[in-house]
C-alpha cells in the first residue's frame, strides 16, 4: 500500500497526515496574507510599534492609548486592502494577534537562550 495523503491541516511536507497545531497554521496563513513586501511591513515595522506604544500607555494616558491602538489597526488593514486586496485574518479569526505574539515571543525567547548557552566546538 502507498503512504497516505497529507491531510488539510497537514505538514507541508509531510506523509503521514499529522496535524499542524493552530499556532503553526495562523502562522502559515498570516504568511500567505503578507506577501507584499509593504504589507509585511505595515504591522511589523508599524502597526505593532505603534499599539505596543498604545498599550503601555494605557495608565498614563488611556485616551491617547486606544487612540495609538485603533490607529495600529488602521494602518495594518490598509495594507491589507490597498496592497493584497484581501480581507485581515482577524475577521474570521479573532484570536489572531494574540496568536501572532505568542510565537514571536517564543522565538525571540528561544534565540535569547541559544546565545546565552555556549555551545561546544566540535
Amino acid at each position: 500500500m502507498g503512504a497516505s495523503a497529507p491531510t488539510a491541516h497537514s505538514k507541508p511536507g509531510s506523509q503521514t497526515g499529522e496535524a499542524e497545531s493552530r499556532p503553526s497554521r495562523l502562522v502559515t496563513r498570516y504568511r500567505q496574507d503578507h506577501r507584499h513586501p509593504v504589507n509585511h511591513f505595515l504591522p511589523v515595522g508599524v502597526g505593532w510599534p505603534v499599539g505596543a506604544v498604545g498599550v503601555s500607555m494605557l495608565p498614563f494616558r488611556p485616551f491617547w492609548s486606544l487612540e495609538l491602538f485603533l490607529a495600529a489597526y488602521v494602518i495594518m488593514f490598509f495594507g491589507h486592502f490597498a496592497f493584497e486586496r484581501n480581507t485581515p485574518t482577524i475577521f474570521k479569526h479573532p484570536s489572531t494577534p494574540f496568536v501572532m505574539a505568542y510565537s514571536v515571543i517564543r522565538k525571540l525567547c528561544g534565540g535569547l537562550v541559544r546565545m546565552a548557552i555556549p555551545t561546544r566546538a566540535r
